[in-house]
């Protein structure tokens, strides 16, 4: 059994899910918005045959936070491409050793993304960066939602180098035992 083992959470682990699920359910939110924005665009459009100003730039906005929010909480739960032709063939030991690997390349990449994109946040917001349209759009404030999206996901990367390290699966390989991290979601069965 490992340290962090069933039942047992690494320091942190809870705050880092919590932070997750709660950019997640941000993010479901901005979808809806945009669904409500393309939605009420289209029935103003057929029914009075004109278009909201700003409608476009809200969509476009949501689809920033959508985007980036969801990241971290598809970590978790699996919902990404995953290809396991080779993995399913190799024993635990040797996907454990490529768990570390792996989790590991993707936090020092996450780490750029998110550093890089804090810095590119920084700028606009210093500059107060705008786009370009019928009314005065402030971009700014969007490109923070991208940064705070990847330093989310570096701390699920983090969390998933630390949890193979000590033997335990990374989230996105738990088993019915384990779901019990996760909180009361629906994960899809592995196929």
């Amino acid at each position: 059994m490992s340290v962090a083992g069933v039942g047992r959470t690494l320091p942190g682990e809870r705050a880092v899910l919590t932070l997750a699920r709660v950019c997640a359910v941000i993010s479901a939110l901005a979808v809806v918005t945009i669904m409500v924005a393309i939605a009420l665009q289209v029935a103003v459009r057929a029914l009075w045959g004109f278009t909201l100003p700003g409608m476009l730039e809200v969509a476009q906005s949501c689809l920033v936070i959508a985007v980036a929010f969801g990241l971290a909480w598809a970590a978790v739960t699996g919902d990404h491409v995953s290809v396991t032709l080779l993995t399913d063939r190799l024993s635990p030991r040797v996907n454990r050793v490529l768990d570390v690997v792996v989790w590991s390349v993707s936090s020092v990449l996450v780490a750029w993304l998110a550093v890089s994109s804090t810095l590119r946040a920084v700028e606009a917001t210093e500059r107060g960066e705008q786009g370009f349209g019928i009314i005065v759009w402030y971009e700014w404030p969007w490109r923070w939602f991208i940064a705070v999206g990847f330093v989310v996901l570096f701390l699920v990367c983090v969390m998933n180098v630390a949890r193979s390290l000590t033997g335990a699966r990374p989230y996105d390989q738990l088993d019915g035992a384990e779901q019990h991290l996760l909180g009361p979601v629906t994960r899809r069965p592995q196929e």
